[in-house]
């Protein structure tokens, strides 16, 4: 499968993009261009925290008048999207709005991108889960994230949650036409959720660079990102004060994003995504665990691949065969995990051993993701990899 690598033609696409320090203040400069009314979507914990105030006071400062609407939880539903669309379609019949503006974490970034959809795409958001159905760019979008990892601020999709499982829109119409990342905005992230993240963005480098899409610009921006989760994301969650280590975490997710949504996650999401929702088990954590067997389920078809995320990782390769870089890659992954006192097998986090196979075949489901997967995922493979997942076997075949 991985024999055309590169040799594709390949489409870039990037919204443009606002970094740094205090970048959040840039905000009502940035946002006056696209009109004097905007409705913000946030989390409610942003509101209920005193975070949304940054927001507020940009906008009011440049004489926007806006909206929040926060009737949404994390992972949000299908159900819950719609919700939001029959809302805007509702608040557009009778009044302007110029543009909108997510704030907060992935959830609150894609809920703030299907406000967007919605403005223009008057069917069922339901229908237009899958890749490349959208059919009209909404509303100008501004995106400003709060956590460094989920990548929605620059990526072109949109994660809900339908019949227990994660599935997604996938459109460069969905995709922001502005992100502000300002990692000061990420300081107050408590140690659980700065690891949970953090290995999130991890998932999405690695597995942008071991996609069958990966290209000749993703690959620069993977191999980065791991550089600098694996330089900085133990020091941003033993010490959230860490501004050096903060800067660079969102950097990274930053980077990830722009690498996963321009070659694509493959078999390491689609197995977090079978049993992520079933068991309450958070995103970051879910790709966390499915992360290291995936790679050595690869190993096989992209060793080579696993060398250099090993060497990104700042593993020393001489004298090593590529064999044993990409072995120690997969090592690495693990002891990160376990610095992070997150979970390494689906027996730690209570899943029963005799779901082994349905979770298998939910992961089957996931055709989009295992299509960009460089060796084949069938039935057989499936459950191997979810067996030894389940033990936390890292030394088993796969």
């Amino acid at each position: 499968m991985s024999s055309f690598r590169g040799l594709r033609a390949h489409k870039i696409k990037m919204p443009e993009v606002v970094v740094g320090i205090d970048a959040v203040k840039r905000l009502g400069e940035v946002a006056k261009a696209f009109g004097n009314k905007a409705l913000v979507v946030a989390g409610r914990g942003s509101l209920e925290s005193g975070r949304i105030k940054v927001i507020e006071d940009e906008l009011a400062k440049a004489g926007v008048d806006f909206t929040i609407y926060s009737d949404f939880k994390p992972e949000p539903t299908l159900n819950q999207a719609e919700k939001l669309a029959e809302y805007v379609s509702r608040v557009l019949s009778y009044e302007k709005i110029d543009f909108v503006v997510g704030f907060g974490g992935g959830s609150s970034l894609d809920m703030a991108k299907v406000a967007s959809l919605a403005s223009a795409n008057p069917r069922p958001i339901g229908q237009y889960m899958g890749v490349d159905k959208v059919l009209r760019k909404g509303l100008p979008l501004i995106l400003v994230p709060t956590t460094a990892g989920s990548g929605s601020e620059v990526s072109k999709s949109i994660v809900l949650v339908r019949d227990g499982m994660k599935d997604g829109i996938v459109s460069e119409k969905v995709m922001a036409d502005l992100a502000i990342v300002d990692p000061v905005l990420t300081i107050t992230m408590p140690p659980s959720l700065t690891s949970m993240t953090g290995i999130d963005a991890l998932s999405h480098a690695i597995e942008a660079y071991m996609s069958i899409n990966a290209n000749v610009f993703t690959d620069p921006l993977a191999l980065k990102a791991i550089s600098m989760v694996s330089t900085n994301l133990r020091k941003a969650y033993s010490n959230g004060s860490d501004l050096d280590a903060r800067k660079a975490m969102s950097e990274a997710a930053l980077l990830a994003g722009l690498a996963f949504s321009n070659a694509s996650n493959c078999a390491g999401h689609a197995a977090a995504s079978a049993f992520a929702v079933k068991y309450g088990v958070p995103h970051g954590v879910a790709c966390g665990i499915s992360l290291p067997y995936v790679m050595k389920f690869n190993m096989l078809a992209i060793a080579e691949r696993l060398a250099d995320i090993a060497i990104a990782m700042g593993i020393e390769g001489e004298g090593l065969s590529t064999r044993e870089l990409a072995q120690l890659a997969i090592a690495e992954v693990i002891d990160l995990l376990m610095d992070l006192d997150l979970p390494t097998s689906l027996q730690e986090i209570g899943v029963p051993e005799e779901d082994i196979v349905k979770l298998a075949d939910n992961m089957l489901k996931m055709t989009r993701l295992l299509e960009a997967n460089p060796r084949r995922v069938g039935p057989e493979e499936a459950r191997k990899i979810f067996e030894v997942m389940w033990r936390g076997d890292i030394e088993a075949k796969l």
